[in-house]
């Protein structure tokens, strides 16, 4: 079969030695007689040099499956590594008067009169509305846009228009410059009626006129929540007048209706996308049977914490096999007899059954529901690959240099009893639910030892990254991480594992992005190791689903394959001493 797939991962360059470079999502994808493989990574530009003009990006990968690959790059952020000081929001609060009533005609009437006085006093005479989508901190994200909009000078939430989240003002019309014209002297963007086109399979690029391009969505279209509460915390602040970071993607973003000039979810792909480069001849002999792969991996050494170190994040491709048949799985059905509150599909795993029939998925079934109000907007305009047609479909993580061990239940049950562990914990937020849930599925039935002085607590702790992005700095989130009562030394009962940021395609949130992402999971490493925490790596992993099998779209909750991998590595390094 053909796979076609496109997605992300970072490569293992120093890519913030650069902060003020353009990065790019790309994805290679290829199959072969009986397998296919993926590659995912961040590109970076490539100048040509020795007089040539041209630029590129670049992105390198061995490919070791012979037949046909397909080629997707996406923008995603430029100048991602750049830092930020909330402090110099210089936020007041400002709430309008009445604001706690619940008639919001009234309440929108009196933050007009206040933003037109704001504007008036500060001799501010141009203004522009932004209507965002889903800004959870709107203090943050007011900031943020009036960092990032050209000669803006100042910001207020809510803004002067029913659903403008903020107000951004300007010394004149010809600050704000952000999607002007230049052949034609109009401004682009400003129109509110319109949204993506609904992209279909097999579209990767048209070009369009710069007329027919729009916003990339419209209040209207998505219902998005608007009440008293808005007004009760009505507030103003400044620029930051820093050098602050871009998402140009086409995925979810809170600034998606002011930023964001995509008609298509396709707009933010580069141009040549979707080629096909022929590889080998003649192919290789294919993967052996289900249960039986890679038997060089038994030649492998088994992976070590090492590996999972940053620099290695890449250090391996997703591939798929021919799919388990009825003899060696169940059914692939949704798992509907292990308790959990699991929102996403989830394949039956029976306890007897071998390991491999875990990885199984049906990945047209991933992320199709809506959790939050408006989401369904986003799922319906979501840019997706071939791997959302795969209702079928089995793979595996698979390292360059060492094996990732697979652990049944009656394995997991041997670890338990010899290291005596009496309990396995999973802490963080939301990504946590993902983990937790594949978590409960492989450790039913397993009965953990009576918790005693001579007892094992194991974690696994995302440490509740996509937060700790978008609220904290750099040098904030280096003291929470250096400071004992935030994370003290890992006593000699516990083994601690934390997660690193996933490879994130969106900027759900100001500051949420695969840079910082990588930039924090760098910091985590850093610091925590020394105190006895221990990592585990999916960064790459996660890079080729970031667009399949993501939660409401959205670029950041991923789910599936991905998720799987990091409870697969956790048993992995808990229990490879007994197992080995």
């Amino acid at each position: 079969e053909e796979s076609d797939e496109e997605s992300d991962e970072e490569s293992d360059e120093e890519p913030d030695e650069e902060p003020d470079e353009e990065d790019a999502s790309v994805s290679a994808s290829g199959s072969g007689d009986a397998s296919a493989e993926m590659f995912a990574g961040t590109a970076l530009p490539h100048e040509f040099g020795n007089g040539d003009p041209r630029c590129a990006w670049r992105y390198d990968f061995e490919p070791r499956t012979a037949g046909a690959y397909s080629v997707h790059v996406k923008l995603l952020t430029y100048n991602g590594f750049a830092d930020f000081d909330l402090e110099k929001c210089n936020v007041e609060q400002q709430p309008v008067p009445g604001g706690g009533g619940d008639d919001i005609e009234p309440l929108e009437e009196m933050n007009r009169r206040r933003v037109a006085e704001l504007a008036s006093r500060n001799n501010w005479t141009h203004a522009r509305g932004v209507s965002g989508f889903k800004m959870y901190s709107p203090n943050d994200a007011c900031c943020e846009a009036c960092t990032r909009a050209r000669g803006c000078r100042a910001w207020t939430t809510p803004g002067s228009r029913h659903y403008d989240n903020c107000q951004l003002f300007f010394d004149r019309v010809e600050d704000d410059l952000d999607f002007a014209d230049g052949r034609t002297g109009h401004y682009l963007g400003r129109g509110r009626s319109y949204t993506f086109t609904k992209q279909t399979f097999g579209y990767v690029e048209r070009r369009r006129r710069l007329q027919e391009r729009r916003l990339a969505v419209a209040p209207d279209d998505i219902k998005k929540p608007w009440g008293p509460d808005m007004f009760k915390n009505a507030a103003h602040g400044t620029s930051r007048s820093e050098s602050t970071a871009y998402f140009l993607g086409c995925g979810w973003s809170s600034l998606m209706s002011f930023e964001s000039p995509c008609h298509d979810p396709s707009d933010d792909m580069v141009h040549g996308s979707g080629v096909r480069v022929q590889v080998g001849s003649p192919p290789p002999p294919g993967p052996a049977p289900p249960g039986e792969e890679r038997p060089e991996g038994a030649e492998r050494r088994p992976c070590t914490l090492e590996d999972e170190r940053v620099s290695n994040s890449f250090a391996g491709r997703w591939v798929q096999y021919p799919f388990p048949d009825d003899e060696t799985c169940s059914a692939l059905v949704q798992d509907r007899k292990t308790k959990a509150d699991f929102r996403d599909f989830r394949a039956e795993y029976l306890d007897d059954e071998p390991p491999l029939c875990w990885h199984r998925d049906d990945i047209s079934r991933h992320a199709n529901t809506c959790v939050e109000p408006g989401c369904q907007w986003v799922l319906n305009h979501r840019w997706k690959t071939s791997l959302r047609k795969q209702d079928r479909w089995y793979g595996r993580w698979e390292q360059y240099g060492c094996n990732v061990m697979d652990v049944s239940t009656a394995d997991l049950q041997k670890c338990v009893d010899e290291r005596r562990i009496s309990k396995i914990e999973v802490r963080g937020a939301s990504i946590a639910e993902i983990l937790d849930g594949y978590m409960i599925q492989r450790t039913h039935g397993i009965k953990f030892v009576k918790e005693g002085g001579n007892t094992l607590t194991a974690i696994l702790d995302t440490l509740k990254f996509p937060h700790l992005l978008w609220h904290n700095s750099v040098a904030r989130q280096r003291s929470l991480f250096e400071d004992d009562a935030q994370f003290p030394p890992v006593p000699p009962t516990v083994e601690h594992y934390w997660v690193s940021g996933f490879y994130i395609t969106s900027e759900r949130e100001p500051h949420t992005h695969v840079d910082r992402s990588l930039q924090f999971t760098r910091l985590a490493e850093e610091i925590l190791g020394e105190r006895g925490y221990r990592p585990i790596n999916v960064l790459g992993p996660t890079a080729a689903f970031a667009y399949d099998t993501d939660g409401q779209a959205d670029g950041l909750h991923i789910s599936g394959p991905p998720a799987k991998v990091a409870v697969q590595k956790f048993f992995h390094h808990l229990c490879r001493d007994v197992l080995a």
